[in-house]
């Protein structure tokens, strides 16, 4: 019998591409006429989740992870955005992101939310260390977790908003 070995960098690629696969569907998700067209695939959350790691990365720290409850979290999180139409941290009706956090039993000691709509790709990142609230989350220290969901289109379909839209959700326990 032959054994199959495998390189430490394709190992971690593998590993990234299963979280991926088990937080985020593959397939379309269907919505109604109010809410987003489709959630991309998996591919787009790899890619934010490489470009914030190739950020901590450069400055020494931890790379984040994927994690299921967290991406269910923002999942819930961008569905209310557009069922609601609102783009905010706190929903019309007082929710604050962190309510679907514990919601889907993720017990944290710190916490925090990113939100962006307009960005293509991977940009939403660069967008995202150019405000320094946003750029605290992705480099948080004391994250080492997240949850990422993308929808298609703005929740408030006015012409200074257009999607993609992207909610991210750090995390630590």
């Amino acid at each position: 019998m032959s054994e199959l070995r495998i390189s430490k960098p394709l190992q971690r690629v593998l590993a990234v591409a299963v979280l991926v696969a088990c937080c985020v569907p593959l397939s379309l998700v269907a919505f109604d006429t109010d809410g987003p067209v489709a959630t991309p695939t998996s591919a787009a959350v790899a890619a934010i989740l490489a470009a914030m790691n190739r950020e901590r990365a450069a400055r020494g720290l931890a790379p984040l992870r994927l994690n299921e409850r967290l991406c269910a979290a923002a999942r819930d999180r961008i569905d209310d955005m557009f069922a609601k139409r609102y783009f905010a941290h706190q929903s019309p009706d007082g929710i604050d992101p962190f309510s679907w956090v514990i919601q889907h039993g993720y017990r944290y000691l710190f916490a925090g939310e990113n939100l962006a709509t307009g960005y293509s790709g991977t940009s939403v990142v660069d967008g995202w260390m150019h405000s320094p609230g946003h750029r605290r989350n992705v480099l948080g220290a004391d994250y080492t977790e997240v949850g990422i969901a993308v929808a298609d289109g703005s929740p408030l379909r006015t012409s200074g908003y257009r999607g993609p839209t992207v909610v991210a959700l750090y995390g630590s326990r």
